[in-house]
This record gives C-alpha cells, sequence and structure tokens, in this order.
C-alpha cells in the first residue's frame, strides 16, 4: 500500500468506521443471529427495539441529528409494525429494498443538484478531492442499485431462510465494499499534502 493510500486509513477515520460500523449494523447482526433462537416475529420485534437504542446512541454521541439513523430508526419500526400486526414477513424483507432504493435515490440527487452527499456525511473524517467522493457516489449507487433488486429477487423466488443467509451475507460484503470502494476511489486532497 502506497504512502497516499496508507494516509486515507488514519487512526480517527478507523475509529469512527468502526463505531459508526457498530451502531449501523449491531441491530441488523442481532436480528441476524436471534432468528435461530426465536421466530421471525421475535427477532422484528428485537430489531425494532436495538434501532432505537442505536438511534438514540447515536444521536448522544454525534451531538447532532442522526438524519440517516432517523430514517432507518423510521422505516424499521414502519415495516417491523406491519410484519407484526399483519404477521407477513414480507414487509421486514421489503425494508431492506426500500433503504437501498432510497440510499441510491439520494445519492443520485445529490450528483443532480451538485450536493455530495457523501462528502456531507464523511467529509471530517475522510480528506480526499471532488473527483474521489463523486467517484465513491457513484460505486455506491451501483451497490445499494444492486442489492436492492437482489434483495426483491431473494425475497419472491426463495424461503425465509435463503434471505436471512443473503442478509448475513450482505452484511459482511456492504463493510468489504465500503473499504475497497473507499480504497479505489481516494485521491488525497493538495491541502493536505502541505
Amino acid at each position: 500500500m502506497n504512502q497516499k493510500k496508507s494516509s486515507m486509513f488514519s487512526k480517527r477515520m478507523l475509529e469512527h468506521v468502526i463505531f459508526s460500523g457498530f451502531l449501523e449494523f449491531g441491530p441488523v447482526i442481532l436480528f441476524l443471529t436471534s432468528f435461530g433462537h426465536m421466530t421471525i416475529y421475535g427477532s422484528t420485534m428485537l430489531l425494532m427495539i436495538a434501532t432505537i437504542v442505536s438511534t438514540v446512541a447515536t444521536y448522544h454521541l454525534q451531538k447532532r441529528i442522526p438524519y440517516l439513523a432517523l430514517y432507518v430508526a423510521a422505516i424499521t419500526l414502519l415495516f417491523g409494525y406491519m410484519t407484526l400486526h399483519f404477521h407477513k414477513v414480507k414487509f421486514i424483507q421489503m425494508r431492506d429494498t426500500l433503504y437501498d432504493v432510497t440510499c441510491a435515490l439520494t445519492l443520485i440527487t445529490g450528483m443532480i443538484i451538485n450536493v455530495p452527499f457523501l462528502k456531507l456525511a464523511f467529509g471530517e473524517v475522510i480528506s480526499m478531492t471532488n473527483r474521489a467522493w463523486n467517484k465513491l457516489t457513484y460505486l455506491w449507487v451501483g451497490y445499494f442499485t444492486l442489492l436492492a433488486i437482489s434483495n426483491e429477487l431473494i425475497r419472491t423466488l426463495f424461503s425465509l431462510h435463503v434471505w436471512f443467509e443473503f442478509k448475513s451475507v450482505a452484511v459482511f460484503m456492504t463493510s468489504i465494499f465500503g473499504i475497497v470502494s473507499l480504497y479505489i476511489s481516494y485521491e488525497e486532497q493538495e491541502e493536505s499534502k502541505r
């Protein structure tokens, strides 16, 4: 790894990624691991509670309104409620599709109106050129689109158990993709070279 690439993985950035990843993926990992020990409805209730706890923790730690975490909490509670109320698993499965489509559309909208949402979210932790942020945005738009399509295919064509396996792999792959996409996109800002 060259000096430019290794400089992006600062201690601050790594701490931020690990901690943010724990808050974001913690409820989902709890949901996935609990499925072997309780019904899908019990796991859904656990996901809803863990998401609320994660959102409150994110707010207290960031000292600002965590809009993405609030959105995740809102769709998790809405689709979780529909899953429990109507006793239909498809709703909690469709939550993932809605999340992925919304993220992709938000990033596309940002590119259209020239507002780099990824830079706004992570610019304080990762310093890189606007071209790098744009490249990273394109990669994430593609990834979110692929996840949304895959989720719909898996949930409609396969069993709940297969969907859980897919979701487990997707969580792991998202973590790997995050690191790889940043590595591919990274270009050091001129100011940081001085």
